[in-house]
């Protein structure tokens, strides 16, 4: 296993990305291959996004067909499964475009490769990214193979803000909506017939494209929660509902026990400790899984919430490693969660 550090004292251990420096060039996808006429399967989630990529292939003069991945079966308080509203969304947008759309059930793939997975390393202790296993398990993944299967020479075209070039992944040009993030843990293999109609696109002229075709999902609601989890549930009492309680102590950085936690699972780092009797809120900094303990420092601006150092792995280098040269170093920026602003830094190749 590959793993890199960062900076000075390790504090913390997280799943890092570290994209290649062509992430941050603007650059136009290549697909010189790609003719008019040629099929062209989207992946559609029922949004605004993917149903703008759709509609722009077909005007391309694109053979395309939706295709829609059912990963959940969750009902909500109104006892509906977001899902079925997604896929009827789905249908609507297909009849506007006159193109077929199929439905292909994954839930078992996804509760195998994602959820389960998921679910060990919230168990560790750790916070995984389910959207990032989905992305590069399933939807580039088992989706992707059947399609090749189907057709060898299709497309596989999704409402990702990313971009492409060679087997590069690029990020989107609207930064306030890049989504390269989620792309990171796809091998570069897997973007070979790969398209990012949105990649070049702002947000705000996807609403206007859909506006001005309408399409049924022009006005629709972003989704902002975890497939598995909806908008409406805390996620800390859905994992409670598939992981064991196991409750310990919360200390201060002095060793004093100022709360209990619930569970490895139940507070990441920088979250709110939610501590009483406090007069301000408290953040957790450090997690030991071994002793079922958690540690917490007062206020936004406490030192030990902060850390210039990462251990990271397993690494995965989308387009290749970079050499690393003689000292062991090539300078990066390196980003630890969606949308935060890439941090410059430095990265180092240790033994683990």
């Amino acid at each position: 296993m590959q793993s890199v550090s960062w900076g000075g004292t390790c504090l913390k251990r997280a799943r890092l990305w570290i994209p290649p420096k062509p992430c941050v060039r603007s650059s136009r996808q290549s697909s010189s291959q790609l003719r008019a006429g040629a099929k062209v399967y989207v992946g559609m989630s029922g949004g605004v996004d993917s149903s703008v990529a759709a509609h722009l292939l077909k005007r391309q003069g694109m053979l395309v067909e939706g295709v829609f991945m059912r990963n959940w079966d969750l009902r909500d308080e109104r006892n509906e499964c977001p899902s079925e509203r997604d896929w009827r969304d789905v249908q609507k947008v297909c009849r506007q475009l006159q193109i077929q759309c199929h439905q292909i059930n994954l839930v078992k793939p996804y509760w195998n490769q994602v959820f389960s997975v998921a679910l060990d390393e919230f168990a560790q202790g750790r916070t995984p990214n389910p959207d990032i296993l989905c992305n590069s398990q399933i939807k580039f993944g088992v989706l992707l193979d059947e399609i090749s299967r189907i057709d060898p020479q299709a497309w596989f075209a999704t409402g990702h803000y990313a971009r492409l070039r060679q087997a590069s992944l690029l990020r989107g040009l609207d930064t306030r909506k890049d989504q390269s993030y989620y792309l990171a843990g796809v091998s570069g293999t897997r973007f070979g017939r790969v398209l990012f109609p949105l990649g070049e696109l702002a947000k705000r002229d996807v609403r206007r494209i859909a506006k001005s075709a309408g399409l049924a999902t022009a006005e629709k609601e972003e989704s902002m929660g975890i497939c598995f989890v909806g908008e409406r549930r805390k996620f800390d009492a859905f994992l409670a509902e598939y992981l064991p309680s196991s409750w310990g102590d919360i200390l201060d950085p002095h060793g004093k026990v100022v709360g209990r936690h619930q569970g490895m699972f139940s507070k990441t780092i920088g979250q709110n400790a939610r501590l009483s009797g406090m007069d301000c809120k408290w953040y957790v900094y450090a997690k030991d899984p071994v002793n079922n303990l958690m540690y917490a420092a007062p206020g936004r601006t406490h030192p030990l919430l902060y850390s210039s150092r990462v251990v990271a792995g397993p690494v995965h280098w989308i387009s290749g490693g970079p050499d690393f040269g003689p000292d062991n170093q090539i300078n990066v920026d390196a980003q630890v969660r969606y949308m935060q602003s890439p941090q410059a830094g430095v990265a180092s190749k240790v033994d683990r």
